[in-house]
């Protein structure tokens, strides 16, 4: 399993009213997000809403992942959220465009321990026929990521580096679901500038951990997208659907290799290196004989410059000077 595809976080947004609701859904179509993490009931929901909600999200090609125990939906036990998880999971297995997640926050409920938590993945796994993606978001350095019932890692942390580092010996899929938003809140977490957010979109893509987008800039109705819903105004989200359209075009096979800088590649076929804070002058490459294409991104500004086809087996490519630069190079016949 690979993570691909581009998240948002918009816990609450079937929550609000008809007009909020279709304001989200036409942001959503118009973005370059494919899937939206979201508070399942958390105490203010009926399954059936939930359902409309989920089956909405299908017919704009979104798939909803489902936080499934929240502290809102007044989950005291592992009995009581056993009893939750075997009457909502069912039902919502049903839809193909469900991920689950178990929990954004487990040290939010307190009465369930870390085997508890195994126990209830594992129910989830039995009342799914489906066998949806399932995970729970923990902190990077947490056992609990590891434990069988999770398909994929979740993980809270400051940079992707970090995140990296402290999973690089497993072989889990992992995302990175809380790394900061785009905003201007007291919060430290929930007021990156959207150049941060852009580059830890670009550098958790290339080292296959995936970066969840936030954005929590309070509206005229005092409501935020993370939160809420609503639209989009933050100024790396259509930086991220140039990078959504460079992820596409990448190869299943491509695997990460760390250097100097973060890069993924197929050695001969293709190579993609993020730069991110450095200002190389050039990069070269040592690569096996050939003919490759060569094309400088600058992230931020959005344009994809090329630099002509070059022979290996050395490729020089020179670079502007200035942060956030990536690198592609694709053989050629």
């Amino acid at each position: 399993m690979i993570i691909d595809g581009m998240a948002t976080t918009a816990l609450a947004w079937h929550l609000q009213g008809a007009n909020r609701r279709a304001r989200t859904l036409a942001t959503l179509q118009a973005s370059p997000f494919d899937r939206v993490r979201m508070a399942a009931l958390a105490g203010r929901c009926t399954l059936d809403s939930l359902e409309e909600r989920v089956a909405e999200l299908a017919g704009i090609g979104v798939t909803a992942e489902l936080v499934l125990l929240h502290p809102d939906d007044g989950i005291a036990d592992v009995a009581a959220a056993a009893r939750y998880l075997e009457e909502v999971v069912p039902r919502l297995a049903q839809h193909p465009n469900v991920w689950w997640s178990l929990s954004a926050d487990p040290s939010l409920l307190p009465g369930i321990s870390e085997h508890d938590w195994v126990r209830l993945a594992n129910l989830v796994a039995e009342e799914d026929p489906g066998h949806h993606p399932l995970s729970i978001t923990v902190p990077a350095g947490s056992p609990l990521l590891w434990r069988r019932g999770f398909t994929h890692g979740s993980v809270t942390a400051r940079s992707p580096r970090d995140a990296w580092v402290q999973t690089r010996d497993h072989h889990r899929p992992v995302a990175m679901d809380m790394c900061g938003y785009e905003g201007d809140a007291p919060d430290p977490w929930l007021s990156l500038t959207p150049q941060e957010v852009v580059t830890h979109a670009w550098d958790g893509a290339v080292r296959r951990r995936c970066v969840t987008h936030g954005e929590w800039y309070v509206d005229e109705d005092g409501l935020t997208w993370s939160q809420n819903g609503g639209t989009l105004v933050g100024e790396a989200v259509p930086r991220l659907g140039l990078l959504r359209q460079v992820l596409v075009a990448i190869p299943e096979e491509a695997r990460y290799r760390d250097r100097d800088a973060p890069m993924l590649k197929v050695p001969g076929e293709f190579y993609l290196e993020f730069c991110g804070e450095h200002r190389f002058p050039q990069r070269e490459y040592d690569v096996p004989e050939g003919r490759y294409e060569v094309e400088v991104i600058d992230t931020w500004g959005m344009t994809v410059t090329p630099h002509g086809v070059q022979e290996g087996p050395v490729v020089t490519v020179p670079l502007p000077g200035v942060v956030g630069q990536a690198i592609r190079l694709r053989r050629v016949p």
